[in-house]
């Protein structure tokens, strides 16, 4: 016993050096392989960018591996291959990696009979009264799955998929079953036993096609009464890729052969409810692989859609737990589809997402759970699985498809997911949630919001716009309500109107910084609606921004006409354009009394008439008007002084400002205070309290000389930024650097045969 302990731990060590020492082309998975020249196993070596397949197999074949396919789709050579080859091709430039080719395993779901990929066999019927309820005398007991679907209504309109053709992928087909004589099949092959008949065959193991009738009857059967595919009159390319009646390998590389041999007949949609996970000698897909770019009939599903072709697949029976799908079904391209039951309720068995890099998995969910098929040669039987979802949704998409013929397979795929009941709120149980046919038939591509999802606006009349595609002409032209709000439930509502186009301009201008959130719903003339997710914030942009002189600081200027400029954003008309008044104002006095103006003008530029009168501070405005009732007033936080650079003729002390201060509304926490002086001489300039006690001296001081010369003080110094020079402005502390206390007090110029005193008031610290 302890000689088995210490042989499994030395192996366990071997085999992770060995891991360790394995060339990053190389999948962890062939470990084993690559270490031991002996063994043998079945490999896609993939190819870099541009390199030459053809060249790559010769490779190959030369280091003594044994090709089986070369495939364009994943870039990429099948081959069985020794050990030593592995280590030989890792080696080569143009190998970005090997990883082992998938055996498909399937699962069982408990209580409902054989899961996606095994044959169906009987489960529990539905119970007695939503069997009466299901029953149709067209559609037969199997009504409610079409129903979940909304697809009758699409075959009223004489929709059944003509035109389209559908490549089906699974273990065989019984071609000569009842429900599908009418079938037109274009093509068939087995790519298991390498012959054209995809029904079970003397010699072969029977009741492989069991599985692949029965999921092609959900598109296929045309038996009134009985059970009616979802797109009858679709053209078939039938693919057999998979050894139906055991559990031995099936490999990747038949799936991606068959992809391609139906992409080279011209196929719209490829359905297939199969799926690989679990590789040679036990090794399978980690989760972290289920990327979208490791699995190699991922890649081949997304070079289908890439080619126009999309691709339909199971998710797996693999729930209730997350990260339970497999591959392709993580492939970004293809629509994986999860199981629902009668009720729309999600089946325990259905698997969920989300893949490795986060997307929500599956991408749409479809009857699964006792879903009535074709029997094995004739009549019906009942199955479970997600292998039944898929080919409903893809003969939804034929449907859709056959509207409009040439379509790439990822608008289509858009269309549906669109049209799906969880469109607006996906999650890794539902994905986008069951498609509606009607829908995704009227809206093709879906309803899309253009523009970005958030923004501070450039116009303050927005114009919001979407796209519903071009309606089939049995749909007529469709119409919109736009609903926009400035909350994101749109609770408070600021526009909602109906419209035939798909945009609209808002026909009036809401406040500068409000925020909007919009919705559009399109209504069909058949009836289908579709609706947008709630988009915004928007925030609606200043009506006018100052452009000059607009410092909450404020400005000291020489040019006594100078110009007043500002800016506005776009605006449709109407309301626009935008009209404005302007005012240039003694800042002490009311607008009303301005002493420049102009009215309804729609210039942005404005200069005064006549030159403004020195050494005064002014303030400006600028009313914006949009319509005869809509206007917005935006005034310049800070003053505007022109001064007097000649020598005043008298000594003066000017009343100081702001006052009261602090002002944060014009940005000043001091008190500016102006004089002149005629004559060189001695200056002092004091604050006292009211009761005469001086509480700070600011001339002379550290910065002021106690004798001036003649000139004009307390502005700011040459062409600085402002309206003080701050060696005369008092901030309401004392000489000891604290804030005196709130009040009244004086402040007194004192010069050589003159003395004034005036008042101000200080409001406290800022």
């Amino acid at each position: 016993m302890r000689l088995a302990v210490l042989v499994a731990a030395l192996a366990a060590i071997v085999a992770a050096g060995a891991r360790a020492q394995l060339p990053r082309t190389v999948s962890p998975r062939l470990a084993r392989a690559f270490t031991r020249p002996d063994t043998t196993v079945l490999a896609w070596v993939i190819a870099g960018p541009g390199a030459d397949l053809d060249r790559l197999a010769a490779a190959v074949g030369s280091a003594g591996g044994r090709v089986r396919r070369t495939s364009r789709f994943v870039n990429a050579v099948s081959a069985t291959l020794s050990g030593k080859a592995i280590q030989e091709l890792a080696a080569l430039p143009n190998v970005r990696r090997i990883q082992p080719v998938g055996v498909y395993v399937r699962p069982r779901t408990e209580g409902v009979g054989r899961s996606e990929g095994g044959a169906p066999s009987p489960t529990a019927r539905p119970p007695d009264r939503l069997t009466a309820l299901a029953a149709d005398t067209l559609y037969g007991p199997g009504a409610w799955a079409l129903r979940q679907l909304n697809v009758p209504i699409l075959h009223q309109l004489g929709l059944q998929g003509a035109g389209v053709r559908i490549a089906m992928l699974d273990a065989g087909f019984n071609t000569l079953h009842p429900f599908m004589a009418g079938a037109q099949i274009v093509a068939q092959r087995d790519f298991v036993y390498g012959d054209s008949v995809v029904r079970d065959e003397p010699g072969e193991a029977q009741g492989e096609m069991d599985h692949g009738t029965a999921t092609w009857s959900l598109i296929a059967a045309n038996a009134p009464g009985r059970l009616i595919g979802v797109a009858p009159s679709a053209a078939f390319i039938l693919a057999k890729t998979e050894f139906g009646p055991t559990e031995t390998r099936v490999e990747e590389d038949n799936w991606v052969a068959a992809v391609e041999w139906a992409e080279s007949l011209g196929v719209d949609l490829i359905s297939s409810s199969l799926g690989y996970l679990s590789f040679d000698n036990g090794f399978s897909y980690t989760f972290t692989d289920l990327n979208g770019d490791i699995g190699v009939t991922t890649i081949a599903a997304d070079s289908a859609a890439g080619r126009g072709t999309l691709v339909i697949v199971s998710v797996g029976n693999g729930g209730p737990a997350a990260r339970t799908l497999g591959t392709p079904a993580d492939a970004d391209s293809a629509l994986a589809v999860g199981a629902t039951d009668s009720l729309g309720n999600v089946t325990s068995f259905s698997s969920r997402g989300p893949t490795a890099d986060g997307r929500f998995k599956p991408d749409l969910i479809a009857a699964g759970f006792a879903v009535y098929v074709a029997a094995r040669d004739s009549g019906l039987t009942t199955s479970s699985g997600t292998s039944f979802s898929a080919p409903l949704v893809a003969g939804v998409a034929a449907l859709v498809q056959g509207s409009r013929l040439g379509s790439p397979a990822m608008e289509v795929r858009r269309g549906l997911l669109d049209a799906a009941s969880f469109g607006l709120a996906p999650d890794n149980v539902h994905g986008y949630g069951v498609p509606d046919a009607l829908v995704a038939y009227a809206f093709p591509t879906g309803l899309a919001q253009l523009g970005s999802t958030d923004s501070a606006l450039t116009t303050v009349t927005p114009t919001f716009a979407w796209d519903a595609g071009t309606p089939p002409s049995a749909a007529g032209p469709n119409v919109f309500r736009l609903k926009v709000g400035s909350d994101s439930t749109l609770a408070v509502t600021i526009l909602d109107t109906t419209v035939s186009a798909s945009l609209f301009t808002m026909p009036f201008a809401p406040r500068p910084g409000t925020r909007l959130f919009w919705r559009v719903a399109a209504t069909s003339t058949l009836g289908a609606v579709e609706s947008t997710a709630v988009r915004g914030p928007f925030v609606v942009p200043a009506w006018v921004t100052l452009r000059t002189l607009s410092s909450p600081r404020g400005h000291t200027i020489r040019d006594s006409m100078p110009a007043f400029t500002w800016s506005s954003p776009g605006v449709a008309a109407p309301p626009g354009p935008f009209t404005y008044d302007v005012f240039v104002y003694p800042a002490s006095r009311d607008p009303s009394q301005a002493v420049a103006a102009a009215r309804g003008i729609t210039d942005t530029t404005f200069r005064p008439a006549a030159p403004l009168e020195r050494n005064l501070p002014f303030r400006w405005r600028v009313v914006a008007h949009l319509g005869p009732a809509d206007s917005l007033v935006v005034t310049s936080p800070g003053t505007i002084v022109v001064i007097d650079e000649s020598m005043p003729a008298a000594t003066l002390l000017f009343q100081s400002f702001p006052n009261p201060f602090p002002n944060p509304t014009v940005g000043l926490a001091s008190a500016c205070i102006w004089f002149d002086v005629d004559r060189q001489g001695p200056v002092q300039l004091e604050i006292f309290d009211l009761r005469g006690r001086r509480v700070r001296r600011l001339a002379p001081s550290a910065n002021v000389p106690p004798v001036l010369p003649a000139g004009r003080y307390g502005r700011p110094l040459s062409d600085a930024t402002g309206t003080c020079d701050t060696r005369f402005a008092w901030d309401g502390r004392n000489e000891a650097g604290a804030f005196v206390r709130p009040g009244v007090y004086l402040y007194r110029l004192t010069t050589p045969g003159f003395r004034d005193t005036r008042r101000l008031v200080f409001l406290g610290p800022p």
